[in-house]
């Protein structure tokens, strides 16, 4: 990615200070509660009719530490539950009736284990992708690690810690998650 100017930088620093980009997602049906905090607001890309509940905090990378790169894309009729962290150092992309419960996180990025970087003020990261499918949906407290795919109605257990690709229908619990049923499509069809 590219270094942002010192002006891109100032532009970015007024719209979290200022939520300009608030009043014209708004339009769009986003609802936002009290107390949501989104850095690097031109790195968010919403559907229609999202709802950020109180406290929910969206971090959408550009910011040196993640090399510039970074950012959150959520479908149409997503719900981010209060206090739920999404950490997009890499591309968060989350598809359309995704809900996620209380203090739910998404982390994109994880320090790294080189000895040559852990003993300083910016230790290296390492950055991968979350991809979520449509109408997901993720338990109060789960943790969503960098490099995981979940795809369409998977289901994320309470306080789970999920890092890996997992199919349609997935259901997941525990620290590590493990798969506890998978959906049979023949018998969810009609």
């Amino acid at each position: 990615m590219n270094k942002p100017s010192r002006g891109q930088r100032v532009v970015e620093f007024v719209l979290e200070i200022l939520p300009v980009w608030l009043a014209k997602l708004s339009a769009k049906g986003l609802r936002c509660e009290r107390f949501v905090k989104v850095k690097t607001p031109s790195r968010l890309r919403l559907g229609r009719n999202v709802v950020l509940q109180r406290g929910a905090l969206l971090h959408c990378g550009g910011r040196v530490w993640s090399d510039y790169a970074g950012g959150i894309e959520l479908g149409n009729n997503v719900v981010v539950g209060p206090k739920c962290i999404l950490y997009g150092a890499n591309m968060i992309r989350v598809g359309d009736y995704t809900h996620f419960g209380p203090g739910s996180m998404v982390m994109t990025q994880a320090g790294n284990a080189d000895s040559t970087t852990r003993h300083s003020v910016t230790p290296g990261h390492l950055v991968n992708p979350v991809t979520i499918g449509s109408g997901v949906w993720i338990g109060a407290g789960a943790v969503i690690l960098g490099g995981t795919v979940l795809g369409d109605d998977c289901i994320v257990g309470p306080n789970s810690v999920v890092s890996g690709e997992y199919g349609p229908g997935t259901s997941l619990i525990g620290n590590p998650a493990r798969v506890v049923r998978v959906r049979d499509e023949e018998a969810a069809s009609p």
